[in-house]
């Protein structure tokens, strides 16, 4: 305990002691010792910030010490001593690639920095514990440093000067400046290297390219990757069906089967599937779509595991405006409708209701209407812009985008033959900022190095689909988020809403 509180203010060590031995009873095991000492630090985080590093660093050295017992090493071992052994039981346990022990290794463990463990929040390591660290028979034996190590040497895997370009990198994610995607941090170095954050996807109009699209968002979900599909296509609820000589079912039934592929492909088991359909406002099945996370009605058209998100276009958002009409039409019967957007969309759209050629007609306001109780009451649809993200687009020339992500802050092209995948990573700000000013040539070297680990991601990467690939390698997408942002700007005494 005395050696997790050093070098922290507001920390009542004999305090955690007494009530340590407190809980302590005749015949206790010593691994449970651990578990009572963090007891104690936990329940004062919110008096004492500074208790989240007691605990975190109690709760390291708990998994050091197991990782190391299930190593067969001493536990007085240095982790970065114990990189070779970690990685050859890993590969023995085909967990891990056996390219790793082509590294130079004395190298690379001369450069871990154990004492880097120290920056960890309770939460940040409770969470890399639970969902990151390898396992084997539910013993996590992955040792922070080496964690990181490791998905670094996955990350220089095809570089010439690899063992510098890792050093390089390990310094960058140890440090916590930059934090590579959950999938990077989940499956590099690993047998099965998806290191993409989420795919897009367009789903057809007929039942083998429906249930091909389903079949491949369970492989991309299995491998952690999280998915945007665009389900405008698919024709509405009573369109004719030409093969059958009968009527369709709409889109809701297939959310519906999406909604349960999710759940059951749960990405490898490390956390929940996650998939966001997408269906522009014209569409005649909106106004169900808009029900679909609702807690009432027919359970068969509801899909409470997705997270819906409208498509809209400018011209909606004008009829809302001057309280007009707004007409819905069937992808079937005009699917060019669905390739247009700005001036083009406006002029076709306007076009097929002056020839009467629409579904159904409604009071625009009252589509809106609908959308914003269900956004109040279930949190869903979100709203996006159609018309915004394809105006603004640097890819015009190669095709129309017709939906986002997860996290909606993606806009890349999808069609038959390519499902945009984005390769993400976030920059901490609050790193780069030193005595209340931000460190432009940290940052500019951050960017740097972070970039060039993205860029790997691409080459490195295992494609569940083939279609990913393609469109991967084709336009190279590459996004670089940022965090900490509120921190930095408390650390340079800049308002949020200021200037």
């Amino acid at each position: 305990i005395e050696k997790a509180a050093e070098g922290l203010e507001g920390i009542d060590v004999q305090e955690i002691i007494n009530e340590t031995v407190k809980n302590l009873y005749n015949g206790v095991k010593e691994s449970d010792i651990a578990t009572t000492m963090m007891m104690a630090t936990r329940t004062r985080i919110e008096q004492e910030p500074n208790y989240t590093y007691v605990t975190a660093r109690l709760l390291r050295d708990n998994l050091v010490d197991t990782g190391l017992a299930f190593l067969d090493l001493p536990s007085d071992t240095l982790e970065g001593d114990a990189l070779e052994t970690f990685l050859k039981k890993g590969i023995a346990l085909e967990l891990l690639s056996p390219e790793l022990l082509n590294f130079d290794l004395v190298k690379l463990a001369a450069a871990i920095q154990p004492e880097r463990s120290n920056q960890f929040t309770y939460l940040g390591l409770q969470t890399l514990f639970d969902r990151y660290f390898i396992h084997s028979d539910g013993v996590r034996f992955e040792l922070p440093q080496l964690f990181f190590m490791r998905v670094c040497m996955g990350l220089s895997i095809n570089e010439e000067n690899r063992e510098d370009r890792a050093i390089e990198f390990y310094n960058l994610l140890s440090s916590f400046d930059y934090m590579a995607s959950t999938p990077t941090l989940f499956n590099s170095g690993t047998l099965r290297p998806q290191l993409s954050s989420c795919y897009l996807t367009t789903i057809g109009d007929d039942l083998y390219n429906i249930y091909g699209a389903m079949r491949d968002n369970a492989m991309l979900s299995k491998w952690a990757g999280g998915l945007g599909n665009d389900w405008t296509p698919v024709r509405a609820l009573n369109s004719y069906i030409k093969g059958t000589n009968g009527k369709s079912q709409g889109v809701v039934p297939f959310l519906k089967v999406a909604n349960d592929t999710a759940v059951a492909v749960n990405q490898g088991g490390k956390r929940k599937g996650s998939f966001a359909p997408y269906l522009e406002l014209w569409h005649t099945d909106v106004w169900q779509f808009c029900e679909l996370k609702k807690n009432s009605g027919d359970e068969r058209m509801r899909a409470h595991d997705i997270y819906p998100a409208m498509w809209a276009c400018d011209l909606f958002m004008e009829r809302v405006k001057e309280n007009a009409i707004w007409s819905f039409f069937s992808p079937s019967e005009y699917p060019e409708l669905h390739e247009l957007f700005g001036d083009a969309f406006k002029a076709r759209y306007e076009q097929l209701e002056a020839e009467g050629k629409y579904r159904s007609q409604m009071p625009a306001k009252q589509l809106w209407k609908k959308w914003l109780t269900s956004l109040f009451e279930t949190g869903h649809p979100w709203i996006t812009f159609k018309d915004v993200c394809n105006l603004r687009s640097p890819q015009q020339h190669v095709g129309v985008v017709h939906s986002s992500n997860l996290c909606t802050e993606i806009t890349l092209n999808t069609s038959e033959d390519e499902i945009a995948v984005c390769n993400l990573g976030s920059i901490n700000l609050v790193e780069h900022v030193k005595g209340g000013i931000l460190d432009r040539e940290k940052l500019a070297r951050t960017v740097k190095t972070a970039v060039r680990m993205l860029d790997n991601v691409i080459d490195i990467n295992y494609y569940a689909v083939p279609q990913a690939r393609t469109s991967n390698m084709k336009h190279r997408p590459v996004g670089m988020g940022i965090m900490g942002f509120q921190d930095a700007l408390y650390e340079m005494q800049l308002a949020y809403g200021s200037d």
